[in-house]
Formats: C-alpha cells, structure tokens, sequence
C-alpha cells in the first residue's frame, strides 16, 4: 500500500503527533488531579478532574470534533505541549 492509498494516516509526522497526544492525555490528566489533591485536598481534585474534562472538551473542539484526528492542528498541539510542561513543572516544584 502506497502512501496515496492510506486513507488513514496522513504521515509519519501526523501519526506521531496522535501517538504523542495519546500518551499526553492521560498525564495531564493525573497530574492535574494530583496537583489539586497536594495543592487543595478534596476541592482540588474536584477543580483538577474539572480541568481534565475542559482540556478534552476544548480539544475534541478544536480538531473537528474528533479527539484523535487524521492530521493534528500545530495551534492546539502546541498548546497542550506547552500545559502538560507546565503541569510537569509545577508537579516536580510541588512534591
């Protein structure tokens, strides 16, 4: 199969974009919920699975309404590049 013919992928650069999207949500996930439960107890964890959900509202929005989308917009990908560094961050300052 030639790269013409997969109606899936639409690059190596694209499916690796989605891979990486992948493996950020789950961690922008549980370090947000992390960092509220260190930060604020109970009502953080509230606010950080809030953030969770509203993270992947706003990206499911942001790319057609599909969450793992054929080829990844740079707007929104360097976006959650950018939280799930500062999250890291944050979390390394905070334990």
């Amino acid at each position: 199969m030639t790269e013409a013919e997969n109606s899936v992928s639409a690059g190596i650069g694209s499916d690796l974009k989605v891979a990486s999207v992948a493996a950020m949500t789950p961690f922008i996930m549980g370090v947000a919920i992390l960092l509220g439960w260190a930060w604020l107890d109970v009502f953080g964890v509230l606010l950080g699975i809030g953030g969770g959900i509203w993270w992947a509202v706003w990206w499911y929005k942001r790319n057609d309404d599909k969450f793992f989308p054929r080829d990844v917009a740079g707007g929104p990908y360097a976006i959650t590049i950018v939280i799930t560094v500062a999250l890291l961050i944050f979390a390394l300052a905070t334990l």
